[in-house]
């Protein structure tokens, strides 16, 4: 069977990113109101050099969340992508917004979760992330702009072929914009993914600022509230 080289190149992209990163924008950066759902989709990942052209690599999740109180949102997450090349990868956490908005001074909040990624009895992994986020709200349909610094951990002390784990942090600075609707929100996220980590003697070739260094994360999300 002839292989599809777009299809490899998603792949070693997955394998690589996935020992990283969550490959998903940051989930409910602000909460969501009390005994509101949520359920949406994000589309996106990392930006890769594909012939002549920079594309995102195609990763997408589906998001639940549920408003326990004005201040507090749990949420899950099934990562559609991960499924589909073998692996049950499931994010489960929660935003709570600590500050609200003053003039110029942003709303804080911050989005624990646990990432858990399954392929059988002999590989699985369990990832705790924390992300800190400030958010400003404005206009009529109190659209929002955010910052985030968000964090990966890597609890294994060793990888793959018993070789010792390096990297037991990776840092992943966000921004991103929300358009607000009554039933509805759209967002965009662009996030740099491990800075603090060589991009280099790689199959795939990624795109970012950084040069050497990270990949940049392009994500688009839409959100149904009811």
């Amino acid at each position: 069977m002839k292989k599809n080289p777009f299809l490899l190149i998603c792949i070693t992209a997955y394998l690589f990113i996935s020992a990283l990163s969550s490959c998903s924008p940051i989930k409910f950066i602000k909460p969501l109101e009390k005994n509101q759902n949520a359920a949406g989709v994000s589309l996106g990942g990392a930006l890769i050099k594909y012939g002549t052209a920079t594309i995102p690599i195609p990763f997408l999740t589906a998001d639940y969340g549920y408003g326990i109180d004005s201040t507090l949102t749990g949420f899950g997450s099934f990562n559609i992508t991960s499924a589909l090349f073998g692996n049950f990868q499931l994010e489960l956490g929660a935003a709570k917004q600590l500050l609200k908005q003053n003039n110029y001074f942003p709303a804080v909040s911050i989005t624990p979760s646990v990432n858990i990624i399954y392929r059988n009895t002999d590989a699985y992994k369990f990832y705790p992330q924390l992300a800190f986020n400030a958010f400003w709200e404005y206009g009529k349909h109190k659209n929002f702009v955010y910052i985030s610094a968000d964090n990966w951990f890597e609890l294994a002390q060793k990888r793959a072929h018993e070789l010792k784990q390096p990297n037991h942090w990776i840092f992943m600075p966000t921004i991103g914009h929300s358009f607000t609707g009554k039933k509805w929100n759209f967002n965009i996220e662009a996030k740099i993914i491990a800075p603090n980590l060589s991009n280099q003697n790689l199959v795939v070739e990624y795109q970012t600022p950084l040069k050497k260094r990270g990949a940049l994360g392009i994500f688009l999300g839409y959100t149904r509230k009811f």
